[in-house]
């Protein structure tokens, strides 16, 4: 018998934060409109759909949309590949409105194909632009020759037209020590935020681990790092923590933190090909949560992401979220790194501000 998920009407909480996950059910949409992309990035996640170039209908996307809203989405973020090059991103956006979505997101590689001007700036909770270094020599050896100048005109215009703007960075060993260069930068261009993530060896940054990779010691010394200068800036500071060490980890159940987010289903990624999944970290793996169709989300029967992670909760005993990546059992059967002893894996979805 084929299943369909059902719908929860829940309604949100106006009094939240919106920028750190909240845990609840479906409520974060991440709709990969488009895998094409001009660039082919170092850190890549999308490794080879990249290569395959799917894109959704209009048709497609909006029926998604509203079989989101049931399941009580709130917040949707269009992404790809790149999403500026979906002609029909503007539509969705405005579609996006009317269906009810409550904060409307886009993350960009900022060579925006200008569809973005046809999108007001008050449609938007802001746009995300990707800029992995504050000069041509970091950001264009992990994006290709020629980017940064592109990039950073494309992110100042964009601010000075009244789009609020934030940007993604992924710290690998290529671009650590550009961190505070690039909140210099930041400061000068007049983004509201910078949201530091770690590399990680999925998609395309397979290729490059050996040689970009950061010890989970290392990331932690990063954000320490982050922690230690945040005062000089006027851009807010956020980052995943992903590793800690434990006699740390109630500063971050004091901040909300209540471990995986796929244990409680808190976000829905959905691809051009109607695969389905509540972590990112399994986007590599055949493990995904449901399939998308026509007539609403088919439950993925065999290789059930939801079930890796219900059992880990169930295991965990009285504090689930002290209990680690449920993930990790999976990427170890591919030989990528565990945790070290000492340290506690957390969600690399959820954030910390600095």
């Amino acid at each position: 018998m084929t299943s369909t998920i059902a719908g929860n009407g829940a309604r949100p909480d106006s009094g939240r934060d919106r920028t750190r996950v909240h845990y609840r059910r479906f409520h974060n949409i991440y709709l990969y409109i488009t895998e094409r992309c001009q660039l082919r990035c170092g850190h890549c996640y999308m490794g080879d759909r990249l290569e395959r170039g799917l894109s959704l209908s209009f048709d497609q996307a909006t029926r998604i949309m509203n079989h989101c809203r049931t399941l009580g989405g709130e917040y949707i973020t269009f992404l790809g590949g790149e999403p500026t090059l979906h002609p029909d991103l503007p539509r969705m956006v405005d579609y996006a409105q009317e269906v009810g979505y409550r904060q409307v997101m886009i993350n960009s590689n900022g060579l925006l194909e200008r569809t973005i001007d046809r999108i007001a700036p008050e449609k938007l909770h802001y746009i995300s632009f990707s800029l992995d270094g504050a000069s041509p020599a970091t950001h264009d050896r992990i994006r290709g020759e020629g980017m940064f100048d592109k990039t950073v005109p494309c992110i100042r215009s964009t601010v000075e037209a009244g789009y609020p703007v934030r940007i993604i960075c992924t710290i690998s060993q290529i671009n650590i020590e550009d961190a505070s260069k690039l909140l210099d930068l930041a400061d000068e261009l007049g983004v509201s935020m910078v949201n530091f993530h770690v590399f990680s060896e999925e998609g395309r940054g397979i290729a490059n681990a050996d040689a970009w990779s950061l010890s989970p010691q290392e990331w932690i010394d990063f954000y320490g790092y982050l922690e230690s200068i945040k005062n000089n800036y006027r851009t807010s500071i956020w980052y995943p923590p992903t590793y800690a060490d434990r006699n740390r980890l109630n500063r971050y159940v004091d901040e909300g933190y209540r471990g995986c987010v796929g244990c409680s289903l808190d976000r829905l990624s959905i691809f051009p090909d109607g695969r389905a999944y509540v972590c990112s970290v399994l986007f590599d793996e055949p493990m995904h949560f449901a399939v998308m169709t026509d007539q609403g989300l088919r439950l993925n029967r065999q290789q059930n992401e939801f079930e890796l992670f219900t059992q880990a909760a169930f295991q965990a005993g009285d504090e689930p979220w002290l209990s680690g990546c449920p993930a990790e059992a999976v990427l170890a059967k591919n030989g990528k790194p565990q945790t070290p002893d000492g340290l506690v894996s957390m969600c690399r979805l959820w954030k910390s501000q600095a």
